[in-house]
């Protein structure tokens, strides 16, 4: 194993419906295929990173529910510690649906439950943290978030907070704005699309957004935009790093920027890379997924390389 990583946040089951085309308004679409997946933005980040050869735990809240059950065997097949995720009594699991076009566009509704909003952070230990490279968090469960990052400043541990969700989404799941102001007034590196660089800012030019968020917070290791097609940005402070997207054919979205950032963790943090390679290590992770159908990725290392070493020789 390379490095050991505590991830805290979504954790959840997908049902995915996949279709010709996303429907119109009051259209029709026949679903194709349908089925349910092990998912959740956190947890997809850790099986990418397990993949990767990395010790990663998993924090979180299930319910005892078929979803939670599920979703536990899951994650230990796909060889994450599930040591520090929850079973709460009676709960109802977090939960998708996913509806996934045949041309790789994808729209997704929650189905919050229970348990995400109402974990006690007590049940952590107070030296959880010490002894990890890294705590990922998404601020799904705010204040065990917060207590979390509250541990690692102590420890010195790196914070990458990921904005999978935008401030108006979070709301639903319990987080208020002060929740994630705080988040970013301690993290080490920053993760956001435009949504969230918009809310937080008013801003519509996200280039300029993720500088003024970098200005307020001064966030040390700096922050980062993913723009889709556009590729990712990288922000720190004197310099804007950029990467272009991958030419690829899609097939499935869904669950890319879980593992682009699952990558840049292994990459940037776990392996030391200077920025501009993480990034193209990150967005080739995040294109090997494209290419396949479901949210979860586990290409290895060797595969990535892999991948990049035949990109830059078919574009050379």
């Amino acid at each position: 194993m390379i490095g050991k990583v505590l991830s805290l946040g979504a954790v959840a089951m997908d049902f995915v419906l996949e279709c010709d085309l996303l429907p119109r308004d009051d259209g029709f679409e026949v679903i194709r295929k349908e089925k349910l997946l092990p998912g959740g933005s956190a947890s997809n980040i850790s099986v990418t990173l397990a993949a990767l050869g990395v010790e990663v735990y998993q924090a979180g809240q299930i319910g005892d529910d078929k979803c939670g059950i599920a979703f536990r065997k899951s994650l230990r097949e796909d060889g994450v510690n599930d040591s520090w995720l929850v079973t709460k009594k009676g709960g109802t699991t977090l939960h998708t649906y996913i509806i996934a076009a045949s041309q790789g566009q994808h729209c997704i509704f929650a189905n919050l439950g229970d348990c995400v909003g109402t974990m006690d952070p007590a049940l952590f230990p107070e030296k959880l943290v010490a002894g990890m490279d890294c705590l990922y968090v998404d601020m799904f469960s705010a204040e065990a978030a917060l207590r979390l990052a509250a541990q690692a400043k102590e420890a010195s541990v790196p914070i990458l907070y990921n904005m999978q969700c935008p401030p108006s989404f979070m709301r639903e799941s319990g987080t208020s704005r002060k929740d994630i102001e705080s988040m970013l007034s301690s993290c080490s590196l920053f993760i956001s699309g435009k949504d969230g660089y918009f809310e937080m800012t008013g801003e519509k030019d996200s280039m300029v957004a993720m500088k003024q968020i970098w200005e307020q917070y001064q966030i040390p290791e700096g922050v980062i935009y993913t723009a889709g097609e556009k590729g990712s940005f990288w922000w720190e402070g004197k310099k804007m790093y950029h990467q272009e997207a991958f030419q690829i054919e899609s097939v499935d979205t869904t669950g890319a920027g879980d593992c682009f950032t699952g990558g840049l963790i292994y990459s940037y943090i776990v392996s030391g890379f200077e920025k501009q390679r993480s990034l193209e290590f990150a967005s080739a992770a995040a294109a090997i997924k494209c290419m396949q159908k479901g949210p979860r990725s586990k290409a290895d290392a060797a595969q990535i390389n892999g991948f990049l070493a035949d990109h830059k020789k078919n574009y050379a």
